[in-house]
């Protein structure tokens, strides 16, 4: 037995999931001793889309400091990723896929997924203040949510709706994938909201600037006022200040809930789009094995509302099953299992 074997018998494995996607991090940490789950921690924070958050990369540092044997585990985000119903090196080039150009991992029943080299050293410059053990692709976490599900006689869509990026197989029993599609989401309904978006900032600060007025009309309706109490009076205008404050943040709560809605309203919209032409793909080109499609299974990891995804139903005129999930979460259970690959080869 080795020194560091030695070392890690007096420790915890902790295992950590990230997912950035549009304004969240979101981070799950699971801990194990002799293979074992004995705790799990959860945190979400803020961010700017796509980046990681210097609060996230402290709160790991803590988990390090304390379990010097952490994985971090973070989803691939590269445009230039699928899954493909081949696990031939030699077919790639059939999807328009030079092998040479990208990492790849294919499975026993015919199927494979694919990220670019370049992909994977932009996931790896993402997370260069903490490094990253295992990169996951979205289409693994998709077939892993999804696999419970399967029906052998049923050919169904699935789909992974994140807010910046949306996953697709079509699959079912003992198939494999047989159609795999990835599509970014956050860039192409900037344009469309930007309009909008200003014109509800436009209407924001013109009733911010009615705020000083309103309080002096306030002051004006209440009558005389002792000139000589002057305390009496900064009092009454800080009460005055601080109801408008309290309603500002009313307001700003709402204005952000309305701008989450009409982002998501706006995905569903962009989205649909992309079904439509990832499912007319599947049926017309010849170098898929298609099948018709009976069902699309949704998984809804921000839970938008249902009303806004039944807009997929509504234009696909296919039944819509929503499913709630966990993306960081699941990334730390295939990291795990990555993990336990690697330790009984001797390799980590």
């Amino acid at each position: 037995m080795n020194l560091t074997k030695i070392i890690h018998h007096f420790f915890s494995t902790a295992i950590v999931g990230i997912e950035i996607d549009n304004k969240n991090c979101n981070v799950v940490v699971k801990f194990y001793r002799g293979g074992k789950h004995i705790r799990t921690q959860t945190k979400t924070f803020k961010t700017i889309p796509g980046e990681l958050p210097a609060q996230a990369v402290w709160f790991i540092r803590k988990i390090y400091a304390k379990n010097p044997f952490t994985y971090i585990v973070a989803l691939s985000s590269s445009i230039i990723q699928g899954a493909i119903n081949t696990n031939r090196k030699e077919d790639f080039s059939q999807y328009g896929i030079n092998a040479d150009e990208v990492v790849k991992k294919s499975f026993s029943d015919g199927w494979s997924v694919y990220v670019s080299k370049e992909g994977i050293a932009e996931t790896k410059k993402r997370f260069l203040k903490l490094g990253v053990d295992f990169i996951i692709s979205p289409f693994l976490v998709l077939y892993h949510l999804a696999k419970d599900t399967f029906q052998e006689n049923h050919c169904k869509l699935y789909i992974l709706f994140q807010r910046s990026n949306m996953t697709m197989i079509v699959t079912k029993s003992n198939s494999g994938v047989l159609f795999g599609g990835y599509y970014a989401l956050e860039s192409e309904i900037d344009s469309e909201l930007k309009i909008v978006k200003n014109s509800f900032n436009q209407e924001e600060e013109e009733e911010s600037a009615d705020i000083t007025k309103d309080i002096q009309q306030e002051l004006s309706e209440i009558g005389d006022v002792d000139l000589d109490n002057e305390e009496g009076d900064d009092a009454l205008i800080e009460i005055l200040k601080g109801e408008d404050k309290q309603e500002e943040e009313i307001k700003d709560e709402n204005l952000e809930q309305d701008n989450d809605d009409l982002d998501d309203f706006s995905r569903v919209n962009m989205a649909t789009k992309f079904i439509q032409s990832a499912m007319s793909e599947f049926y017309s080109n010849d170098i898929y094995k298609s099948e018709f499609i009976t069902e699309i299974v949704l998984f809804n990891p921000n839970n938008i509302s249902t009303e806004t995804l039944k807009q997929i139903q509504n234009f696909t005129m296919l039944e819509v099953k929503i499913m709630p999930c966990n993306i960081a979460e699941t990334l730390v259970d295939l990291g795990f299992e990555s993990y336990q690959f690697f330790e009984a080869r001797g390799e980590v």
